[in-house]
């Protein structure tokens, strides 16, 4: 069942990433993001920054719940993807955030008991890739901030954002990972709607 995810997302990551331009810059075409798009983003993002936000007032996720708030954080990224215009990511990173998307669903709807250790060294590396995504996403805030919230930087940081907090899912976080993940999740929040509104122009511009 990973092996099918990873291979799935991988395969729609690459049609999405593989677009001409230098190696450290990816461009991607924005008309390729219809309003139904932007609507569904809008819904998707604070449906993971909920999550992330509220889990230290609530019991424990359940199979179901972890494996929707993943899922949907793995669907929020492949938006990002397609409604931006540009992401400040190499092409080489394409089986990276495939896989990375897809190792929180597998350790959630797996139940095969050959895959028990490796399920559960995922679940304790979990608030290590929380913490360091949470690190990349931040500089990518600030170097849109201090851009003048260049968009770029803005959703890469967004994209960065949603698989720390898929993988926040699967972990069993102590207070620090919590204080990172509701910060990040107050962050993706904000930058995905920033992000949204300065694509709008583009569509309505068009005669």
């Amino acid at each position: 069942m990973g092996a099918g995810l990873v291979g799935a997302q991988h395969d729609v990551l690459a049609w999405s990433l593989a677009q001409p331009g230098h190696d450290h810059q990816i461009d991607l075409p924005v008309t390729i993001g219809p309003l139904i798009l932007r609507v569904v983003l809008l819904v998707a993002v604070p449906v993971v920054a909920a999550f992330a936000m509220l889990r230290g007032f609530l019991p424990e996720p359940d199979r179901r719940a972890a494996a929707l708030v993943a899922g949907t954080a793995a669907v929020a990224v492949l938006l990002e993807l397609m409604v931006a215009n540009e992401i400040d990511l190499p092409v080489q990173t394409v089986p990276l955030v495939g896989a990375l998307l897809a190792a929180p669903m597998f350790v959630v709807l797996s139940r095969d008991h050959r895959f028990d250790r490796t399920r559960s060294r995922l679940c304790r590396l979990a608030p290590l890739v929380v913490s360091v995504c949470a690190a990349l996403a931040f500089v990518e805030f600030v170097r849109a901030l201090a851009g003048g919230w260049a968009p770029v930087p803005l959703r890469t940081g967004v994209v960065l954002a949603l698989v720390g907090l898929a993988w926040f899912t699967i972990c069993h976080p102590g207070m620090l990972v919590r204080i990172q993940a509701a910060l990040l999740a107050n962050a993706a929040l904000l930058a995905s709607a920033y992000g949204l509104a300065l694509t709008l122009p583009l569509r309505t511009a068009a005669p």
